[in-house]
């Protein structure tokens, strides 16, 4: 079941995705692996210390690690560890439930799409590679490496320059931002987007209650809610 904060929701043109823990199942592989750089120095990752650093950059993630732990590392020998060990576990991701139908309802019907996601484009590449026949979807990725990009989550960048690469370029209040993280939420509305959220059931209410709307998955989504064509028979269309 599905909660909402808003009565009506408007017209949309337009979807950006957020990556992981949206699109991708890579929020538990990712705790794993922040875990494995903390235990040699005997620290543990709660899912506390994880919800302040779900979607911001890298290298903010991993400085918030290092000050909060005291940490005997720079931020490059951090996330030298920390990327070596996605390499290690990233062969196989998971698609979250019901990404693989939205997306090909949704590019059957010629709605245009992108990725924001705070993953560098090396990272995101290495995770893409299992779903490559699903990329083609996307009109454009935008990476937390990208030169254009000034600031991270929770500030409004990555979501204004991932609307502004759509050609034509649509009004910011014509996307549809998908997320599952508080920064992502904050940053979506702070691009003057509506905001589904689909949150980690340990992510607290309060950090939610802004969202447009709030889903326990993406299978739940129903886009004729949004002016989207709506599903009605499963599709034969495939990618590839």
């Amino acid at each position: 079941m599905s909660t909402t904060t808003r009565k009506c929701f408007h017209k949309v043109t337009h979807v950006i995705f957020d990556n992981d823990g949206t699109l991708m199942d890579t929020e538990n592989m990712y705790t794993d692996v922040v875990q494995e750089v903390l235990t040699p120095y005997g620290h543990t990752y709660t899912y506390e210390l994880k919800m302040r650093c779900m979607g911001k950059l890298a290298p903010v993630a991993a400085e918030l690690m290092i000050n909060e732990f005291n940490l005997p590392l720079t931020v490059p020998e951090y996330m030298a560890k920390f990327e070596a060990e996605v390499a290690r576990r990233i062969s196989n991701v998971a698609l979250m439930p019901g990404v693989r139908e939205l997306l090909l309802h949704l590019f059957e019907f010629r709605v245009p799409m992108a990725i924001a996601t705070s993953s560098f484009r090396k990272t995101f590449s290495l995770k893409a590679r299992p779903h490559c026949e699903l990329m083609p979807a996307f009109h454009h990725i935008v990476c937390g490496d990208d030169p254009e990009l000034k600031a991270g989550k929770p500030a409004p960048d990555i979501f204004l320059l991932a609307a502004s690469r759509f050609k034509p370029t649509p009004r910011p209040e014509c996307c549809l931002v998908f997320e599952d993280s508080p920064a992502g939420l904050q940053a979506g509305l702070a691009a003057g987007m509506q905001v589904i959220m689909i949150p980690d059931p340990r992510v607290p209410a309060e950090a939610t209650k802004d969202a447009t709307l709030v889903l326990r998955s993406m299978a739940e989504f129903q886009p004729e809610l949004f002016g989207l064509p709506e599903f009605d028979n499963i599709s034969k269309f495939t990618f590839g």
